[in-house]
């Protein structure tokens, strides 16, 4: 891979990085939490379900691969009935369980923001931190199994697994990279990590990645300051994959292991992608070509 003057670009393009931060209305458009006086909101965009949360005494989910809708305990758990299939999608196989992202609606309680701006932290601040999660399924759901951030120059800030609370039905190693065993000593839990992310940065970082939204949701993080190159470059309407960006703009190829994608070699693109964009705002989507043209 061929990376991408870390220092050339942040010293001469940091007003065009700036202007690729998204809006609050972009960011409540593409599904990101929002905090609207003392409540977070996340809204599904036209790249996410349609539901996103149930209520205390839904117990219906919609699986994310079939589009079925089933029924679960009203503990959540989603009980297998022995080997019949309940699930099938054409190349993809008949599988026993359904698979789901919905989260309670209770949890929203919970997301937290980043520390605030002082002067133990002030170095944090505008600085860009590229983030990527790799997930599982288990009984309950979706589950973070990994998380990766590095820092602007490209360096690891953090790197750890994470262990689900629930039992684990499927590791979806062809995309989430992860295997039973890099998840059996992992001690860290969603609520640990996220308070490690939060040594790392404050409410004025910048924070990059691909398809962010659905990171922050999953780790309950609240942040303003956002750089999402799946919403940044224009793809006639539709989302652009992280392997395709790298491949047409910085002439890499990820995401091609056997053994599934790494939140590291994901992270890294999505930054590499960010100082790219900084450079060709003309390759951009309409509302950040005119945003880079000011500067």
């Amino acid at each position: 891979m061929e990376y991408i003057s870390y220092n050339s670009c942040l010293t001469e393009q940091s007003a065009q990085i700036e202007s690729l931060i998204l809006s609050r209305d972009q960011r409540k458009a593409y599904g990101f939490p929002v905090q609207m006086k003392s409540q977070v909101y996340v809204q599904p965009c036209q790249y996410s379900s349609k539901v996103l949360f149930y209520t205390e005494y839904d117990n219906t989910r919609v699986c994310t691969r079939c589009q079925t809708v089933f029924e679960v305990e009203r503990d959540g758990y989603q009980r297998i009935w022995g080997d019949s299939p309940v699930c099938q999608v054409a190349n993809h196989g008949m599988y026993n369980f359904h698979i789901h992202t919905q989260q309670s609606v209770e949890v929203l309680k919970t997301f937290q923001r980043a520390p605030r701006e002082d002067p133990s932290n002030q170095f944090m601040s505008r600085k860009l931190f590229a983030l990527d999660v790799e997930s599982v399924y288990t009984s309950h759901g979706q589950a973070v199994g990994r998380v990766t951030v590095v820092d602007q120059y490209g360096n690891v800030a953090l790197d750890c697994f994470v262990k689900p609370k629930e039992i684990v039905y499927d590791y979806v190693t062809q995309y989430s990279g992860l295997t039973p065993e890099h998840l059996e000593y992992a001690t860290e839990t969603v609520e640990s990590v996220r308070e490690k992310i939060f040594q790392i940065i404050n409410r004025r970082s910048i924070l990059v990645g691909h398809a962010l939204n659905g990171d922050l949701k999953n780790l309950g993080i609240v942040h303003s300051e956002v750089i999402d190159t799946s919403v940044i470059f224009s793809n006639n309407g539709r989302r652009p994959s992280l392997r395709d960006l790298a491949s047409r703009y910085l002439n890499w190829s990820i995401q091609n292991s056997i053994n599934g994608h790494c939140s590291y070699e994901d992270s890294i693109a999505s930054l590499n992608l960010v100082y790219f964009a900084a450079e060709n705002s003309h390759l951009l989507s309409p509302d950040f070509q005119k945003c880079s043209s000011l500067y």
